[in-house]
């Protein structure tokens, strides 16, 4: 009785050590290895990415600013781009061509916005031959903290001179 009392001690602490073993793998191989292998994978993907900021920067600066105001402050064009391609079917392969493939985007979203602007341009054109000789109004809600979401509206009168030399103004800011 005695032998089978210390095979049954012998296999629970055998058991418990092999449940302790496995417990510790788990943590060293997913916890502190699997967290190893996420911050080198990101530190990776960071320096590609300044790679490729360096490489089209230059060709995207004129397209940040008119994408934030599109997509709010916090839109990130170059890293949405960068992100796109990677995702590319083909991406990092030798016969992969990124420049190209950079260079279409970048065109594209060129044209995107040269098509707004001429729109825009269509419209104040379009507000301008509806308008009274000389001058165009502009209906501009004003509020003041505290009012109500439904404010008045008051009317101001803009020269046409004024509209076109303001709207000037924001297409050289690039406002537009």
């Amino acid at each position: 009785m005695e032998e089978l009392d210390f095979k049954t001690q012998l296999k629970s602490s055998l058991e418990a050590l092999d449940k302790r073993i496995m417990q510790l793998e788990h943590s060293v191989n997913d916890v502190i290895i699997g967290s190893l292998e996420s911050a080198a994978a990101e530190y990776a993907d960071n320096e590609a990415f300044d790679k490729f900021k360096g490489n089209y920067g230059e060709k995207l600066a004129g397209l940040v600013e008119p994408y934030k105001k599109l997509f709010g402050e916090d839109y990130d064009l170059e890293r949405s781009l960068y992100d796109d391609l990677k995702a590319t079917e083909g991406y990092g392969s030798e016969d992969f061509d990124e420049a190209g493939c950079m260079d279409a985007r970048i065109a594209d979203l060129q044209a995107r916005i040269d098509a707004i602007k001429e729109d825009v341009e269509e419209v104040v054109e379009e507000v301008e031959d509806k308008a009274p000789e000389g001058e165009t109004k502009v209906e501009v809600e004003e509020k003041t903290e505290g009012e109500a979401e439904d404010g008045d509206k008051e009317e101001e009168e803009i020269s046409e001179e004024q509209l076109k030399k303001e709207f000037e103004e924001a297409m050289k800011e690039g406002d537009l």
